[in-house]
């Protein structure tokens, strides 16, 4: 079943969603729309003549939208933020600010202390590869919320945000363990900089030194290049941060977030599988795979993004839309040269991301995806 973003579930302990099957289906990676088939007790329809002895509703402070009784999703219309925050409904600190003395002297003592560490580099770049992905799903959100008219919900933020970042991912695979340091600059941009723009290769400090040496001859590779691991922990910290954002609670109710967390990893892993057998495709020697690939590269971003659209009731497939909103008339109909559009759009950046050098990779300047049409 398709994992809820409702916040039905919160409200009433009687409503329990149907708990996720491992089958052979997910690896289309779209589960059925999710309905609500239990009526909503008296206690929180708010009925006047409910009985006194009934439950009250929860704390509005632990819901998102205290008068949403419906099954329909949660409309999002704010940019994710990253770093995702500690605490999302906590109020945003006020910025620090120091003389160029003290920046001088913290910037000094950060490059003693390890700045260019593997391990710092690969948080630190992963997270630049981050910002850039958030940036351009924002810079093209005409094109996916207006153009493709998709539903501006979780599900949908998800799917969107996640190509992106499989598109990274089959890069970073590619990485080998024994690029040197990059040694990046202090101060450095929030963002990925432009392919070769990384500093020469220069000599390692004391703590470098030791850092590679250690990394040479770790059996478990401690400090080994993990650009992969830590990018999926930033995406699916921002993940978390929507999630609680979505169901409004916060660590009082921690098992409804990470339940929603672990379906959609889920839902992750077998996205991965889909375009990894496209790209199986793709690399195959066999012509017949490769005269496919397309076709079924065209129809992954079907299943994973527009939720096999033109199907089912109202001919919006699996899409869930917000309260009072829905499919625009004939939207069905301009999908196909969507859904190219699409394709011609990750052949394009995945061409582009395979023609960057390992040590730029590395070093974060692997530069902005471009927009989806162009």
């Amino acid at each position: 079943m398709r994992p809820s973003t409702s916040i039905l579930p919160l409200l009433s302990s009687r409503t329990a969603l149907p708990q996720s099957i491992l089958s052979v289906r997910l690896l289309s990676t779209s589960l059925p729309r999710l309905q609500s088939q239990s009526p909503l007790p008296n206690s929180i329809s708010g009925s006047p003549n409910s009985p006194a002895t009934e439950p009250t509703r929860p704390p509005s402070k632990h819901i998102a939208n205290p008068k949403f009784l419906t099954d329909r999703p949660v409309k999002i219309t704010h940019k994710p933020v990253f770093p995702a925050p500690h605490n999302p409904f906590a109020p945003t600190p006020a910025p620090k600010t120091y003389n160029d003395i003290t920046l001088r002297i913290l910037r000094r003592v950060n490059r003693l202390l390890g700045y260019n560490r593997r391990r710092r580099t690969t948080a630190r770049e992963t997270g630049r590869m981050m910002k850039g992905i958030v940036e351009a799903v924002e810079y093209d959100k005409d094109f996916w919320y207006g153009e493709c008219d998709l539903p501006r919900t979780f599900h949908t933020f998800f799917t969107i945000h996640y190509l992106y970042v499989l598109l990274t991912l089959v890069r970073l695979r590619a990485l080998p363990n024994y690029i040197p340091n990059p040694l990046s600059p202090l101060p450095q941009s929030a963002y990925p900089g432009l392919p070769g723009s990384t500093t020469p290769v220069q000599r390692p400090s004391i703590i470098d030194t030791l850092d590679n040496a250690g990394c040479y001859f770790s059996r478990v590779k401690q400090h080994d290049y993990r650009y992969q691991q830590v990018l999926l922990t930033h995406f699916f910290d921002i993940v978390e941060n929507e999630i609680r954002l979505m169901l409004g609670v916060e660590i009082t109710r921690e098992g409804e977030t990470m339940k929603r967390l672990r379906e959609y990893q889920e839902r992750g892993n077998f996205a991965r599988m889909s375009l990894d057998y496209v790209l199986g495709l793709t690399k195959s020697e066999d012509p017949k795979d490769r005269e496919i690939a397309d076709g079924e590269l065209a129809s992954f971003i079907w299943r994973f993004i527009f939720a096999r659209r033109g199907t089912g009731k109202n001919l919006e497939g699996e899409l869930t839309y917000p309260e009072g909103e829905g499919m625009k008339k004939g939207k069905e109909l301009e999908m196909a040269e969507q859904i190219e559009t699409i394709v011609k759009f990750v052949r394009r950046e995945l061409n582009r991301l395979d023609s960057i050098s390992d040590r730029d990779v590395i070093a974060g300047n692997v530069g902005m995806f471009g927009g989806v049409r162009q």
